[in-house]
């Protein structure tokens, strides 16, 4: 077994491991198609960035997530012009399908597979909704993988408030100064980390944060490699 850097690894999920945008549009076509709404591409697009505009609304503190998850289709409902919809009950069964949908993002789960024969340590921090995330877990095995999923519904408040940081620490035993966290926004993953004074590594598969001056890996390789280092601080 080779020396670690770290002895725990947190990880985000959606974006970092998980393929979130697919799950995402499957989720969406298949609960407005039993509606009567096949939605364009536009459409779809609309939708994400009405969704993401509610959950950084989240992140903020401006919304509960109970408030958001039903916010953001009552705003796409409208721009659809189907009155005739209830955006509480299209939330459900959004939540509903989306929880029924994992998909791994490309040489994610090798990746992971790599990491525990190296011995890692390995967690997830999410932001997510706690059932869906939860089910998801369950129908891609991460058990294997990680001790424990925590979500912002459990540690009471959603990243970068660093609270989620300081119960997983907590929760396994290993001081925040000896873990890392990976995660895909160059935001509020980071602000994240930085709150809660543990090294923070980005992972930019599609190569979209050029401007990013952290540590910041371009494919599991890369990360991988990062995580085997001595040491990522500068």
């Amino acid at each position: 077994m080779m020396n670690l850097s770290y002895r725990m690894v947190y990880f985000d999920l959606d974006g970092t491991l998980l393929d979130f945008a697919r799950s995402e549009r499957e989720a969406l076509t298949a609960v407005f198609s039993t509606h009567g709404a096949f939605l364009t591409e536009k459409e779809i697009e609309t939708y994400v960035e009405i969704n993401k505009k509610w959950w950084r609304f989240f992140s903020e503190g401006r919304f509960s997530k109970e408030e958001i998850v039903v916010a953001r289709f009552k705003e796409f409902i409208s721009l659809l012009g189907r009155s005739d919809l209830d955006a509480q009950e299209i939330s459900w069964q959004y939540l509903r399908k989306l929880s029924q949908t994992a998909h791994f993002l490309p040489g994610a789960e090798t990746f992971l597979e790599r990491m525990k024969a190296s011995g890692f340590r390995m967690a997830v921090l999410t932001n997510g909704v706690q059932m869906v995330q939860e089910n998801r877990a369950k129908l891609l095995k991460l058990e294997r993988f990680f001790e424990f999923i925590l979500t912002s519904e459990v540690a009471g408040k959603p990243k970068p408030d660093p609270t989620m940081f300081f119960v997983a620490s907590s929760k396994s035993g290993v001081p925040l100064k000896e873990s890392v966290y990976v995660g895909d926004d160059p935001i509020i993953d980071f602000l994240a980390a930085k709150n809660a004074g543990i090294d923070f590594i980005l992972i930019d598969l599609d190569q979209l944060q050029a401007d990013f001056e952290g540590n910041k890996a371009r494919s599991y390789g890369e990360l991988f490699n990062l995580l085997t280092r001595d040491s990522i601080q500068s």
